[in-house]
């Protein structure tokens, strides 16, 4: 399992439109010198921040759901796909089930998580007006997606 913690923006280098800022992106810039996959963005929407996450289709399926009320429960992260989790409102904890970590992440924070198993993942929301949104990419042409940095 490998995974990101990002606090800042990539807005200078992707040149997000105003009421957006850049979370993540496959590759980070143009010098890595991989192809472009995906980009996820924090809009800011008249009902609140939303995550928006743009994907070459012939590569990656993409799948988002959005998680408030409390919520406490159990993700799946299958084995060759991403997970990009982002808090909306409120903080969340994320935490492997069955393993040693765990992060806070605050609004606007985004956690990147992928790997060659199986995961599941714990997503405790602290407060009923905490909002979450997880958003899966599944390969669609490899065995695995790998985030490149």
């Amino acid at each position: 399992m490998w995974l990101l913690v990002r606090k800042d923006s990539l807005d200078d280098y992707w040149d997000a439109e105003p009421g957006q800022r850049t979370l993540a992106a496959c590759p980070d810039t143009d010098e890595r010198g991989d192809p472009w996959r995906w980009t996820a963005r924090l809009i800011q929407e008249q009902a609140g921040p939303e995550v928006h996450v743009e994907a070459d289709p012939d590569y990656i399926g993409v799948q988002t759901r959005v998680y408030a009320d409390g919520y406490t429960g159990i993700v799946e992260r299958a084995a060759g796909h991403q997970m990009v989790v982002t808090s909306l409102h409120g903080q969340v904890l994320i935490a492997a089930v069955d393993g040693p970590w765990e992060r806070w992440l605050n609004p606007g924070d985004v956690f990147i998580v992928e790997g060659e198993d199986d995961e599941s993942l714990r997503l405790s929301l602290t407060a009923p007006e905490a909002r979450v949104s997880v958003t899966m990419l599944a390969p669609r042409r490899a065995p695995a997606l790998r985030w490149v940095p």
